[in-house]
């Protein structure tokens, strides 16, 4: 049996092989290992990349999306204030105001260039609709002003017939319907105005017949019967038997046949609590439930019930009481032109049709 001797030289040198190999080997490691990373960290950017690009593209529908629904909403709020135009003030329409960007807009413009242009028309129908709710409430005065003329309470007349409107609750809740608020005050200004204009056409200004030969006052007079006191609750007309009568106000007849008193009788109401009554008539050209206009032959004149000869009654009542028919029938010309300037906004769609 042979002994290698290895001496201690030698062995120092096979152990600094061997640290030199481990030390190669774990640099090689963590350079595979920093491969690795690096490779992942190229994955994660590569991903984070494309996510980017994904939420960009997202973003970029939804800015689309946005603009065509601003869009769609500007064109049915157009539609809508042109609506408004037509049935209130028809082709004279009231000069918009200029709009100024405001921070909103320019907010809207930075984000989505596209909907800038959108964003100042939209700034544009809303100031315009503020023009409209002003003209509307100059309008909605001017009326009132024109029923007190008549020594009538304009609030009173208008409170007797609410206008017929109803539907499901929708609340507003969202901040874009809260903007467009404008239009709800437009609406109403609109509603107020509409209001007081039918009412203004309801007043029984025209006359019943003509010519109009006044034989009776209003109020107290001596009774042609019995020759005492007595109160008139009309005007009386003379005339010859069958003369035209008609309806001093646009309305629905609630009587036509005999009335104690008046003989033959023709009750319209014009609503608002306002009715006119055309009394010892010789024959009728309307029955109940009947709409007449302004104007249209309702009867003819005679001399039946309690009367000394050819004439028609005429009165006017408010809630039920009688008024005198003067003030009405002798209306300033001013009143009278507010009035026809409205009986022309009603007759228009008549027209058209």
């Amino acid at each position: 049996m042979r002994f290698l001797k290895i001496t201690t030289a030698f062995q120092m040198k096979l152990a600094s092989l061997a640290l030199v190999g481990v030390v190669a080997w774990l640099m090689v490691t963590v350079v595979i290992v920093g491969l690795q990373i690096q490779t992942v960290r190229d994955r994660l950017a590569i991903g984070a990349q494309k996510e980017a690009v994904s939420q960009s593209a997202s973003r970029v529908q939804a800015y689309r999306s946005s603009v065509d629904g601003m869009a769609e909403r500007l064109e049915r709020r157009q539609q809508l204030l042109d609506s408004m135009v037509e049935g209130y003030f028809g082709n004279v329409k009231p000069q918009a105001a200029t709009a100024t960007p405001d921070a909103r807009a320019t907010k809207i413009g930075a984000v989505i260039p596209e909907a800038a242009p959108l964003a100042r028309i939209e700034q544009r129908q809303l100031a315009f609709a503020e023009t409209l709710t002003m003209a509307a409430a100059l309008r909605a005065r001017q009326a009132e002003q024109a029923i007190r003329r008549y020594g009538l309470n304009p609030r009173a007349l208008a409170g007797a017939r609410p206008l017929a409107m109803g539907g499901p609750l929708i609340p507003v809740r969202s901040a874009r319907s809260a903007k467009d608020m404008q239009l709800v005050r437009l609406a109403s200004s609109l509603r107020q105005l509409d209001l007081m204009e039918r009412t203004l056409l309801a007043i029984p200004n025209s006359a019943p017949t003509a010519p109009m030969a006044l034989t009776s006052g209003f109020g107290y007079r001596s009774d042609p019967f019995t020759g005492g006191a007595a109160l008139h609750a009309g005007l009386d007309f003379s005339g010859h038997m069958g003369q035209p009568i008609v309806a001093a106000a646009s309305g629905r007849v609630i009587h036509a046949g005999p009335a104690s008193g008046y003989g033959y009788l023709v009750t319209i109401d014009h609503g608002h609590g306002i009715e006119t009554r055309y009394g010892h008539l010789s024959g009728f050209d309307v029955k109940v439930g009947d709409m007449v206009a302004r104007g249209e032959q309702v009867a003819r004149m005679g001399n039946t019930g309690r009367s000394t000869g050819t004439h028609l009654h005429f009165e006017v009542r408010v809630h039920g009481r009688p008024m005198n028919p003067r003030p009405f029938l002798e209306a300033n010309a001013d009143v009278l032109k507010v009035q026809d300037n409205v009986q022309k906004r009603f007759a228009k769609p008549a027209a058209n049709g």
